[in-house]
């Protein structure tokens, strides 16, 4: 196989685990906005895999790239690839890995807003019901009803 074919492989598999996170990313704005920690821990154990996937492919790429450059002139961008391959899926890789990350950046940037919304509520809420002092301990229970 040739080393642009391999490029561009590496390249697609890119852009389905940036969709994955991109999705998973939408997923956990939905569980932050209901409340659902579990969910939003089992997504960040999924992101966490994710991340891990997309950095080796992300190695693996430059590798390729660098095999790629070796005897040639030039940088080693993906436009670079496109303009001395002539192959129009570089152009059209490229531009859904930056549609992709641009994305994300901004879903990451949401959820994170979200995330410290939800913890100044709770911070809010604990400080409220400490205004009580209550001290509950363990050989003592507290009904729903009281």
């Amino acid at each position: 196989m040739k080393e642009s074919a391999r490029i561009l492989k590496i390249l697609e598999e890119q852009v389905r685990s940036y969709s994955k996170l991109y999705n998973l990313l939408k997923g956990e704005k939905e569980a932050i906005v209901s409340f659902d920690p579990l969910a939003v821990e089992t997504m960040a154990k999924e992101k966490d895999n994710l991340v891990l996937q997309l950095r080796l492919l992300e190695e693996e790429r430059k590798r390729l790239a660098d095999e790629f450059f070796r005897d040639r002139e030039g940088g080693r961008s993906i436009s670079d690839l496109h303009r001395i391959t002539g192959n129009k899926r570089f152009l059209d890789l490229r531009s859904q890995l930056l549609s992709l990350m641009q994305g994300i950046g901004e879903l990451n940037e949401v959820n994170r807003l979200l995330i410290e919304r939800a913890s100044l509520h709770l911070r809010v809420s604990s400080a409220f019901f400490q205004t009580f002092d209550i001290k509950a301990s363990p050989s003592r229970t507290i009904s729903r009803e009281a």
